[in-house]
């Protein structure tokens, strides 16, 4: 633990795999469903739990009952709406773009640069709710003069998560720290050797396997972009990456310790980890949800770590999901959209008593409590939450408590994602990752040298537009 997270790193914008999280999003109402006497305002809100998911469209219910009751002339109207990348430019051009709604944290600084949302500091220098949000998690929500363009409402960092069945399998103690790189590479070799499980899930499609390569890069020392007076440059082809994709390359040649597929993504990965295919798993520290939830672990099966940090490592990538308003809403419509973040994901933090009825009425339902990532809030702020929803606890927490340790103390960092065009990014190092991974002979300086290349185009492009 001493080693772990010495040093901060540059702010960017980060995304979450889209699978993982649930996201928010609300429509205007149409013209007519709003009364100019009653300025009743209609809001409908999108990440809806579909209907075969009933503990959770349970829970997403009865909070809409309640935020009503408590806020008369807002009325919510729910929509298993989601942010699509595909469609949202479409959808802003033609008028149709919900006014509220949840996107990756990796599309922020990308939509603030083009004015697609709504600055809404003033609710930051005036909310209480919003005021006691962790400054890491907001960090990302910000433009470089500090201004505010959303509400975070999920964060994780990247983890290495642990199948605990498989580490007693194999001998292993599941409660040891895996204090560096070379711990989880001795651990995936004993895992491989002693079970019928490989040692570590590996994901490399899907934008996801970019996306856990540059979290590697930065607890080896190096950074994918780097941004110098506003101007972002790329930098793939640095000393952390290399050493990121060497200890890869040794895993899967030298210790077989990757298994046979290699063309994971999350859900592939998820349910073969859950299953007890692998030991290990590089991911978001807030996938305990869907791996326990849709995936049918074992609540006590699953254990977590943070990110491993060699002695320049810069810290552990960061993401999660933020709200956001559509620049052209009223200030009507801002108002309910900030009222209703609030009240259905951040509220819990600073009224307790309503904390420890919504625990336990999702406790009942089947959901997880709490919710397992990174908290959004500062640490005394969250040990607070922590204790009035104590009766209502069902996630093991003790097989998690060397990942909050690290997350509490003043040392962690947090890095945030490349802020310019980072899916595509992440799909060129899909590649790299790709041919490390399936070639035993594969160059890796030449891999690097090449996708330096393409980002440093793609980079520049994006930035000229």
């Amino acid at each position: 633990m001493n080693r772990l997270l010495r040093r901060s790193a540059r702010v960017g914008a980060f995304a979450s795999l889209a699978a993982a999280a649930v996201v928010l999003s609300a429509c205007s109402a149409p013209a007519d469903s709003t009364s100019s006497e009653s300025d009743e305002i209609v809001l409908t809100v999108g990440g809806m739990p579909a209907a075969t998911d009933e503990a959770g469209l349970k829970v997403f219910n009865d909070k809409v009952a309640d935020f009503e009751e408590a806020n008369p002339g807002i009325t919510i109207e729910g929509s298993e709406t989601t942010y699509d990348p595909t469609t949202f430019a479409a959808q802003l051009a033609g008028g149709t773009l919900p006014v509220v709604m949840g996107v990756p944290v990796t599309e922020i600084q990308s939509l603030i640069n083009r004015e697609q949302i709504k600055d809404i500091s003033e609710y930051y220098a005036s909310d209480e709710v919003l005021q006691s949000l962790n400054p890491s998690v907001t960090a990302n929500v910000q433009n470089p003069d500090g201004d505010y363009y959303g509400i975070p409402i999920s964060s994780f960092t990247l983890a290495v998560l642990v199948n605990r069945a498989v580490f007693e399998q194999a001998g292993l103690d599941p409660d040891t720290t895996l204090e560096s790189w070379d711990d989880v590479a001795e651990a995936a070799a004993t895992i491989t050797e002693k079970t019928d499980a490989a040692g570590l899930a590996q994901l490399s499609t899907s934008n996801q396997g970019g996306w856990v390569l540059t979290a590697m890069s930065a607890a080896f020392g190096g950074l994918i972009q780097e941004t110098d007076d506003g101007v972002t440059t790329s930098t793939i082809d640095n000393d952390g990456t290399t050493a990121a994709l060497e200890f890869l390359s040794d895993l899967r040649w030298n210790d077989d310790a990757l298994g046979a597929n290699f063309l994971l993504d999350f859900d592939a990965a998820g349910q073969a980890f859950a299953s007890g295919q692998y030991g290990m798993l590089v991911g978001a520290s807030e996938w305990y949800n869907p791996i326990v939830r849709n995936f049918g672990m074992a609540p006590e099966e699953y254990g977590m770590f943070p990110l491993p940090q060699t002695s320049d490592g810069l810290g552990s990538l960061g993401g999660g999901s933020v709200a956001i308003v559509r620049a052209d809403a009223t200030d009507a419509e801002t108002d309910a959209a900030v009222k209703w973040t609030n009240f259905f994901y951040l509220n819990r933090f600073t009224d307790l008593d309503f904390a420890a009825t919504e625990a336990a009425a999702t406790a009942e339902a089947g959901g997880a409590v709490p919710r397992v990532g990174l908290p959004l809030v500062a640490p005394e702020t969250y040990a607070a939450y922590l204790d009035a929803i104590s009766d209502s606890i069902n996630v093991p927490l003790e097989n998690l408590a060397t990942y909050y340790s690290a997350a509490e103390a003043p040392d962690f960092a947090v890095v945030t994602e490349p802020p310019v065009e980072a899916q595509q990014v992440y799909g060129l190092l899909d590649t790299v990752i790709q041919a490390v991974l399936t070639d035993q002979n594969a160059d890796i300086d030449a891999l690097l040298k090449t996708a330096q290349s393409q980002a440093e185009k793609i980079v520049a492009d994006a930035q000229a537009d």
